[in-house]
């Protein structure tokens, strides 16, 4: 009798397992969590970034959930009432143009307008001569970019423009050095070719650099330009984001967060889907990417599609998403390896001890 209760109890283990096995997939949709965008567009009031909160929180109104929500709706009101007050705009043209950079497009607009005419060189130039006199730190970075501005505008005045590709770039960059967006291959790079372009006043050397970021900023606007470029950690992938941006717009910055930068390392897969399994994968996040890649564009969207509590933002409290996230988590060779012991439990020793 006891011989018959253990085999029962090793195939009611084994077929456990294969159904937990099977049934993994829909375990793993069941844990999907849908991002509450509120606390974070929140501390970035507190921050006083409102072009970011803005960005953050009108991506996820396209979402029902969070559409639908009066909360979101009065937030995003507080933000655009906030960005569209005379006061707050004056103050931003006026940041563009006293220290080159800014959050806001009209002050990014009026800090590039500065370099194009000199004046943006020469005042980075003053301002770190001036930290220079009083033994302060310089920014060697912001002096080696505005002495190629300087070149370019020489050469601008020779050629009869041709350079403006350069200066551009040259604006864009001092904009990402002042707001610490510059990565760290790239503050080398600059400063290495920097001084070849003082020897021979050849800007060559820069000019495929600058071309990209030109086109980045064509397709997506100076603001999701810079964030792409602090994410880079090359030139290669420099090319690589503006790639994306050409396929995923200006949303490609968020889409990169959300995803912890999925959308860039699994590139040739995720372009080959449509565009709203990518936002709908966006709303979850890490894991939502992450699903997606692994179960497979129909998979996820049959689903999803299915499954109710989607709607619903966090486990709020539900024990039975805690067991079903911990299941879910468990590798699939474990439970392969779980069926496999308990076959081999179930035949006769002298079978088993005969193949080992």
């Amino acid at each position: 009798m006891l011989k018959l209760f253990y085999k029962i109890f090793l195939l009611f283990i084994i077929l456990l397992s294969a159904t937990l096995l099977y049934q993994q997939n829909t375990y793993a949709y069941h844990t999907l969590v849908r991002i509450d965008p509120i606390p974070h567009t929140t501390a970035l009031i507190a921050k006083e970034k409102y072009a970011d909160a803005y960005e953050y929180l009108n991506y996820f109104m396209a979402f029902e959930y969070v559409k639908n929500n009066p909360k979101s709706q009065k937030l995003l009101s507080h933000i655009e009432e906030k960005r569209d007050s005379l006061r707050y705009q004056s103050e931003k043209v006026l940041e563009g143009l006293s220290t080159g950079t800014s959050d806001e497009l009209l002050g990014q607009s009026s800090a590039i307008g500065s370099d194009f005419f000199v004046l943006g060189d020469i005042r980075d130039l003053a301002i770190e001569a001036t930290h220079y006199v009083r033994d302060e730190e310089v920014d060697s970075l912001l002096v080696a970019l505005s002495g190629i501005g300087l070149v370019a505008t020489a050469g601008t005045l020779f050629s009869g423009g041709s350079t403006a590709v350069v200066k551009t770039g040259v604006s864009v960059l001092k904009l990402a050095q002042k707001s610490k967006r510059i990565p760290s291959w790239l503050h080398t790079f600059i400063i290495k070719e920097s001084k070849h372009i003082k020897k021979t006043k050849n800007i060559a050397s820069l000019t495929p650099l600058f071309t990209t970021l030109q086109l980045m900023h064509k397709q997506i606007g100076l603001a999701q330009t810079l964030k792409l470029l602090s994410h880079s950690r090359s030139f290669k992938e420099l090319k690589k984001l503006s790639k994306l941006s050409k396929h995923y717009g200006k949303e490609t910055a968020t889409l990169l967060r959300l995803s912890n930068k999925q959308i860039l390392n699994q590139s040739k897969v995720f372009n080959s889907m449509h565009p709203q399994s990518i936002k709908k994968a966006s709303s979850f996040g890490e894991s939502g990417f992450a699903h997606l890649f692994k179960r497979g564009e129909a998979n996820f969207l049959k689903t999803t599609l299915r499954l109710k509590s989607y709607a619903k933002v966090g486990y709020k409290g539900e024990a039975w998403k805690v067991v079903l996230s911990f299941m879910k988590s468990v590798d699939e060779k474990v439970w392969l390896l779980i069926i496999t012991v308990c076959s081999l439990l179930l035949l006769p020793y002298r079978v088993v001890a005969k193949w080992l």
